[in-house]
């Protein structure tokens, strides 16, 4: 069994502790019958973890070389958990498209995009067509605690 092996069974055993607790996901008694719910998409990501799993279990692999392993720039990578934690955080206060905006430029950033006219014409979009792509299923995102406190429609979803 070698290093890749290994980490295909942890794979595994992470992908399916996470489709068991995806199938723990609660639903609304109008969503439970619906096709697409708040259990879709967890388990469509448990789905394609324990497929990517098994292959990592079955296919060949070569020998995993440290040395150069431990070469590679690990500072973006960081730096991008760190800006997803931060996306978690704010996303109640600023809302699913603040919050998504402000994550996607400063990923872009950190990757080293700094053309602020590109990454806005990328960012806008993909936010918007997403935003349109959750209203057209009825997925209510909501705009988050700051806009409501500015527009003062605090109560006007309850």
């Amino acid at each position: 069994m070698n290093d890749a092996r290994v980490g295909g069974v942890i794979f595994l055993a992470i992908s399916l502790a996470y489709g068991y607790l995806a199938s723990e996901i609660p639903l609304d008694f109008w969503s439970e019958q619906e096709s697409f719910n708040a259990r879709s998409m967890p388990q469509l990501i448990a789905a394609a973890g324990i497929c990517c799993a098994l292959l990592m279990l079955v296919l060949p692999s070569a020998p995993t070389q440290w040395r150069e392993l431990s070469r590679l720039s690990w500072r973006q990578p960081a730096i991008l958990l760190g800006l997803m934690w931060l996306y978690a955080l704010v996303f109640e206060v600023l809302g699913f498209a603040l919050a998504t905006f402000v994550f996607l430029n400063a990923a872009f950033a950190v990757l080293g995009e700094r053309n602020i006219l590109r990454m806005t014409a990328v960012s806008l979009p993909l936010v918007f067509g997403f935003w349109l792509l959750m209203d057209s299923l009825d997925i209510y995102l909501a705009p988050g605690d700051l806009i409501e406190a500015l527009l003062g429609t605090a109560d006007s979803h309850d």
